[in-house]
């Protein structure tokens, strides 16, 4: 096929990618910590069937493993067969609470006003709120219903290689070497069996360099990633009494919902996350009621149940207790209400309770040493950015026969993660619980440092295409460690796109169509290298 003008290849492309993006988005794929098998959900075996038809059709040749990885070769154009093969990768899971999704809302022409979510009426979400949502002015805006996130992490990486390999055919002159296009399981928990064969694949192939295609702000290029690890500390439910009652005189019992802001840990600071477990702390401290219980969501980890009981002599004075607790409440989450943080009474009773279970109480005392025992700093994600990490508790489960209160602890080095991890086994302790810390991954940074040449080959690829490179640290992880052990250097690059794992995400289709001209002048500047 010929060569299009610029402008029309850039309207096929971003026609063609958002339909790619809505084939992709609409099968569930979503992982599961729980399960014990690789992949550890059907959905994923799934994804990796229909990926590879797609491919078929475009007679690139793809093969699967026992764990449905799937790897898509392409082969080289003339002249480039001596080139070592390139790997380009995406992952084929969504994180815990994405669903899956019919069909996607498209805005023609966006102006940068409001983003009317069909399914929640409470967020608000325009350029004004959100300045970083500048770059997708004027484009075709592309939002789920807004009550769930529906997996642009990393599905829209997934669209953008899927188009990208349809230019290759369509257009074959365009010069590259050999491709492998690699779409792999369980990235969002961290499952590293499932890619250990995987990289010795890779290497057995020849590829001594490749790219994830999962970052998240538009033509961003990642050569470092958090060192990580989680904590659980385990709270037993022993029943203990609760705060001595008059004769003949109820308690006020209230079950609350406590509606956060979800966002990805990378976002946080930016667009202002808050987890219940944050106001939950904060809003008690020092009221006269006892917390009975507390869960996080399922599905959104920011919100959470509440239930807390208080005494009061009289209807009046428990009129004002609960007055009091929900203007405590929303004392706190006011700040972020446009965001759609708010405060929502599920119940009222007034009832003749004498013991309930302590294991709220324990949170709330876990969580009050969290914050004021002196540790590392900023302590919350909410206020971290850049280079700093975070020790966020961002949830609450039930937990055999009691509940577990998570904390994600994130750093750019194993000292100053050592030091996170240190500080909350302290606040633990002093409380007289055991927090148990398990290591997730590491940063890829020191390992990239030694080859220059695989983000300078991005960023020139960039100038290529006429788009604006930003070299940043990810905050986040991209699950590359078993290809460094085998001596493959793997650098992340952006996709473009707001609000990772959140009911708030969107981007673009001009967004996929300028990535795939990025990713297109990739392969051929390193088809030049």
């Amino acid at each position: 096929m010929t060569s299009l003008p610029a402008d029309a290849l850039l309207a096929r492309l971003s026609t063609t990618g958002l339909q790619n993006l809505q084939r992709v988005v609409a099968i569930d794929s979503q992982s599961d910590e729980k399960s014990t098998t690789i992949p550890s959900s059907e959905g994923q075996r799934h994804l990796s069937a229909e990926l590879a038809s797609f491919f078929a059709g475009l007679g690139f040749a793809a093969v699967s493993d026992a764990h449905a990885n799937l790897i898509v070769r392409i082969p080289a154009t003339t002249g480039h067969e001596a080139r070592a093969p390139l790997a380009l990768l995406v992952h084929m899971d969504t994180a815990h609470g994405t669903h899956a999704v019919p069909h996607l809302h498209v805005i023609r022409g966006w102006r940068g006003d409001r983003v009317p979510y069909p399914k929640n009426p409470h967020i608000h979400v325009d350029v004004d709120a959100y300045p970083m949502l500048q770059a997708f002015v004027g484009d075709d805006l592309v939002h789920g219903d807004g009550d769930y996130a529906f997996g642009l992490d990393d599905k829209l990486g997934m669209a953008e290689l899927m188009t990208l390999a349809q230019l290759l055919h369509d257009e074959p002159t365009r010069a590259h070497g050999e491709l492998l296009l690699v779409f792999r399981p369980d990235e969002e928990i961290g499952r590293m069996e499932a890619i250990h064969g995987l990289a010795a694949e890779l290497a057995r192939r020849g590829v001594t360099a490749g790219y994830t295609v999962d970052g998240l702000l538009p033509f961003e290029v990642n050569v470092e990633n958090f060192d990580a690890a989680r904590a659980r500390v385990h709270i037993a439910d022993v029943d203990a009494p609760l705060s001595p009652r008059g004769p003949g005189v109820p308690r006020l019992a209230l079950r609350l919902c406590i509606h956060g802001v979800n966002t990805h840990g990378a976002t946080a600071h930016s667009e202002g996350y808050l987890n219940a477990t944050t106001v939950f702390s904060r809003a008690l401290a020092g009221l006269p009621v006892d917390p009975v219980s507390f869960v996080s969501d399922g599905d959104q980890e920011c919100n959470a149940v509440v239930e807390v009981v208080g005494g009061a002599a009289t209807r009046d004075a428990r009129d004002d207790l609960e007055r009091g607790l929900v203007a405590a409440l929303s004392r706190e989450v006011s700040p972020a209400q446009r965001r759609g943080a708010r405060i929502e009474i599920l119940s009222r009773a007034e009832v003749d309770i004498d013991v309930a279970g302590n294991a709220a109480r324990r949170v709330l005392a876990l969580l009050s040493a969290f914050f004021t025992t002196p540790g590392p700093q900023p302590l919350l994600s909410e206020d971290s950015d850049g280079h700093q990490g975070y020790s966020n508790p961002h949830r609450v489960v039930v937990d055999g026969d009691g509940v577990g209160v998570d904390f994600r602890l994130r750093d750019f080095t194993t000292q100053a993660l050592a030091a996170r991890a240190a500080h909350v086994v302290a606040c633990a302790s002093s409380v007289g619980l055991t927090a148990v810390v398990e290591q997730q991954y590491v940063n890829m940074g020191a390992t990239l440092a030694r080859f220059p040449a695989v983000p300078a080959l991005a960023e020139e690829a960039g100038r290529v295409a006429g788009v604006a490179c930003v070299r940043r640290p990810i905050r986040g992880g991209t699950g590359v460690d078993p290809f460094l052990a085998h001596g493959i250097p793997i650098a992340n690059l952006g996709t473009g796109y707001f609000a990772p794992e959140s009911e708030k995400e969107l981007t673009s289709a001009q967004n996929i169509g300028r990535h795939v001209l990025w990713l297109a002048a990739l392969v051929e500047v390193a088809a030049h290298a």
